[in-house]
């Protein structure tokens, strides 16, 4: 592919996996001029005028959509492995054989622009570095079909809701630091909240880099019960709008706003799981639907929910690398 075609692609992709605003944002912070209208307009007066005057490179739109698509509207689950055996695990020298044993090498070079692959396959290997490579980081692309509701019609006395099936491009990332911290990222979909199917084949592709068996759940149950415990004291940080506490004979509360945009810490229906959890010491937070305030670390606020699998956190709309780093971290800080 030449490097004008390999552009055009990323424009593309960039353009199904994020906003004019994030872009507009990554151009401010080049210094460049960044002001679009429209989609149309951001291509030809921004981005390619940018890179026809080298002002903007193939490797800066990689970065780009990197970013945009790699973080968010994800169900994220947590591992832990042995932090010695994490560092052999990354070396680069044992990746390199690895890709060259199956056909990957040129990975090392560059990731691969691959937009709706036939099969879910591997487009980019590489490291983050710190003075030594702090993570190695595989990303998988697939093609996934997205159902979309488009309308009703009526016919013979028979109600119908109508839709179609869109080819939408799934991403999927596994990043193992060399502590032995492991996350596996999954794009969410729109039809279920069970990703054991998913998980079993992604594990099974990245078999050879990251051998499974050598790595454990991380329960987030700790965070769950101390972000709610502490609401009061985390209130600058976190806003609940819904949570669910289980005692030890099953039994469950469940509390909500009448509005997402309301604060559950705030009202009397919380009362009522605190109530449980002082009733009964072994009860705890099950399930947790919250909101990461906009802070000067984080640019916007960030949807998470605690309410699958216990090492799983998902994420249900796109965000920077940034805020996801950001909820990432005070949710393991929370998790000690």
């Amino acid at each position: 592919m030449s490097d004008k075609a390999k552009q055009e692609s990323l424009i593309n992709l960039i353009e199904s996996a994020t906003s004019l605003d994030v872009v507009k944002e990554f151009l401010r912070s080049k210094n460049l001029s960044h002001t679009a209208g429209s989609w149309q307009e951001m291509r030809e007066a921004r981005l390619q005028r940018h890179l026809n005057d080298d002002k903007l490179t193939t490797i800066d739109l990689l970065k780009l959509l990197t970013g945009a698509e790699e973080c968010g509207a994800q169900h994220v689950f947590l591992y832990q492995g042995d932090k010695k055996r994490a560092g052999e695990l990354i070396d680069r020298a044992r990746v390199g054989e690895i890709l060259k044993n199956r056909d990957l090498e040129r990975l090392l070079r560059e990731a691969d622009v691959e937009t709706m692959p036939e099969v879910p396959t591997i487009v980019d290997v590489r490291w983050e570095t710190a003075g030594v490579d702090s993570s190695l980081i595989i990303k998988e692309v697939e093609a996934r079909n997205k159902r979309v509701f488009l309308g009703t019609e009526t016919k013979d006395n028979r109600f119908y809701k109508i839709y179609t099936d869109e080819p939408v491009r799934a991403v999927n990332v596994a990043k193992l630091h060399r502590d032995g911290f492991l996350e596996i990222r999954l794009q969410a979909r729109n039809n279920t909240t069970k990703y054991d199917t998913d998980l079993s084949r992604f594990h099974r592709q990245i078999e050879s880099f990251i051998p499974w068996t050598e790595f454990a759940e991380i329960s987030l149950d700790t965070a769950k019960d101390t972000m709610w415990i502490k609401r009061e004291e985390l209130s600058d940080l976190l806003r609940y709008t819904d949570a669910s506490v289980c005692d030890q004979d099953g039994n469950v509360v469940h509390a909500y706003t009448g509005s997402p945009k309301n604060n559950l810490s705030q009202s009397n229906a919380g009362k009522c799981v605190d109530l449980l959890m002082k009733e009964d010491a072994k009860a705890y937070c099950s399930d947790s639907n919250l909101w990461f305030k906009k802070t000067d670390g984080l640019s916007s606020d960030v949807h998470v929910l605690l309410n699958g699998e216990t090492n799983e956190i998902a994420l249900p709309a796109k965000c920077s690398a940034a805020d996801y780093e950001y909820v990432l971290n005070k949710i393991r800080f929370l998790n000690r």
